[in-house]
């Protein structure tokens, strides 16, 4: 039996939410907390594995890094629990971007993480 390579690198990151010391707020760790891509086309993956009982759900990303030519639209599974995107890869550069969510009480928070770009062809 052969076994298929995957043409499309893919990069899974672990999202933990807890609430914070503060009502109505929570602190947001990911795993790795700047994951480093190496390949171009690469799917990267955000997927909440632990919010604390929570229910809290992804509910979109905005890209703060202006001129962004590397990063393509998010997209949020049914479940909420996963944000998917696919990043070209093509510049060596650390984009900026800002994780949604929403609780079960509907109240919005958000958590701003970094991809760090570097190509290696």
């Amino acid at each position: 039996m052969s076994k298929v390579k995957a043409s499309t690198p893919f990069l899974n990151v672990m999202v933990k939410v807890k609430a914070g010391d503060t009502p109505g707020t929570y602190d947001v760790q990911t795993a790795p907390k700047v994951p480093a891509v190496t390949q171009k086309d690469t799917i990267i993956n955000y997927q909440i594995y632990d919010d604390d009982n929570q229910n809290i759900v992804f509910t979109g990303m905005t890209i703060q890094t202006l001129g962004n030519d590397q990063l393509s639209p998010a997209s949020v599974s049914l479940s909420g629990k996963q944000l998917t995107f696919s990043d070209a890869n093509t510049s060596d550069v650390t984009i900026s971007f800002t994780l949604n969510f929403k609780d079960a009480d509907g109240l919005e928070f958000k958590h701003d993480p970094q991809v760090k770009n570097d190509p290696q062809d």
